[in-house]
């Protein structure tokens, strides 16, 4: 008998501890969830990608589900962090669009299904920016960030922040050999100009309130963030950078010490039902890798006239022209590039003197005890 096939020992509760994103789940869908299967669900959230990383690298933390962005998909799968699928236990992998839904770092979905799609663009306050940029060339500009110093932000996730600026700098980050030390520097640079003028790095949890509030003006968000957000303040607007808005997607795993197998699977198939789908597109307003066919019979059999309008929504589903930019799949020294600018970048002005002026005092102590150590035994 297999692990999946184990069955509980009498009175013994059935638990599913899910990580997932800040707001990235209609949370109806969890209440169903353990209606439907009788399945207790422990929910955390978490802000960047490297919250769900360290978690993953001790085996899971207890978790039974991650969904997480593609960057890590695979190094977690080449250092054994999650575990194969049992695509038997999950039929409905059949309504995934095959188009949308492929993973380069996992082609054969052995470890990964996906779980949400989207855009990386500007978000701005319309009756604050009187010039809002087309462009990563004219956002992360020094001088168009000078009239509005401390009202902008950039993502939290790095990987983000650095593909915008390469995109600023004439590089394609789709191509892999641009992704070196000498980029990474210029990168740096820019970054560290540009700096004085942003309030923050911020998650999705920090700059959605903020612009909802007007506090906030300009920001590198999430495309389905700012949907959310203009259901708040319609004033706020989206723009998918001319000049490459970035796509991605994230997926959901299974770690490998995950104790609750059989339940993790349930649940996987069942983010996968149309109806399910819809949910979570209409909460989230993101993108579903489920086929916009299947979604929209779905649709029309229910009279959703809500969720016929945002398969049709140019922000949720790009046309055609857009430049979509592709992500590449990350190795290590991608990951240790990327945080290599973000500790650069994020370390306090001054840091590196602070340093050397806390060394030059500790030699000086040194020299100065040596000398009196030495009077006392002349003496």
């Amino acid at each position: 008998m297999t692990l999946l096939q184990q069955p509980l020992s009498f009175g013994q509760e059935r638990v599913l501890r899910v990580l997932n994103y800040s707001e990235y789940i209609d949370g109806e869908v969890l209440t169903l969830f353990e209606e439907e299967t009788g399945i207790k669900v422990i929910y955390d959230e978490y802000e960047s990608t490297e919250e769900a990383w360290a978690k993953l690298k001790v085996g899971g933390a207890g978790y039974d589900v991650v969904i997480m962005a593609y960057t890590h998909i695979k190094l977690a799968i080449d250092q054994g962090l999650v575990r194969k699928l049992n695509k038997t236990r999950i039929p409905n992998l059949m309504n995934l669009d095959p188009e949308i839904s492929v993973n380069p770092a996992d082609p054969t979905q052995e470890y990964t299904v996906p779980y949400m799609w989207g855009t990386t663009g500007i978000a701005y306050l319309e009756t604050a920016v009187d010039n809002p940029p087309t462009s990563w060339s004219t956002f992360l500009d020094k001088g168009f960030l000078e009239k509005y110093k401390g009202k902008a932000s950039l993502l939290v996730e790095f990987l983000d922040v650095v593909q915008a600026a390469m995109i600023k700098l004439g590089y394609d980050p789709a191509e892999q050999s641009n992704w070196n030390d000498n980029v990474m520097d210029e990168v740096i640079k820019l970054l560290k100009d540009i700096k004085p003028y942003l309030v923050g790095f911020y998650g999705a949890g920090q700059y959605m309130p903020e612009l909802v509030a007007g506090r906030l003006y300009l920001a590198q968000a999430w495309s389905g963030d700012v949907l959310v957000v203009k259901e708040d303040n319609p004033s706020v607007e989206y723009v998918l950078p001319e000049d490459g808005a970035l796509y991605w997607m994230d997926f959901i795993v299974i770690p490998k010490d995950a104790r609750s197998v059989d339940e993790a699977h349930e649940f996987i198939n069942f983010l996968l039902r149309p109806d399910i789908a819809a949910r979570n597109i209409k909460a989230v307003l993101y993108s579903s890798p489920l086929k916009k066919d299947v979604l929209r019979q779905y649709a029309e059999q229910t009279n959703d006239d809500e969720l016929l309008e945002l398969l049709e929504d140019p922000l949720l589903y790009p046309p055609e022209n857009v430049n979509l930019v592709p992500n590449p799949v990350l190795d290590e020294d991608v990951l240790r590039m990327i945080e290599r600018v973000r500790t650069e970048v994020q370390a306090p002005e001054g840091g590196i003197i602070s340093i050397s002026v806390i060394l030059m005092v500790v030699v000086v102590a040194f020299i100065a005890v040596s000398y009196l150590m030495f009077r006392r035994r002349r003496s």
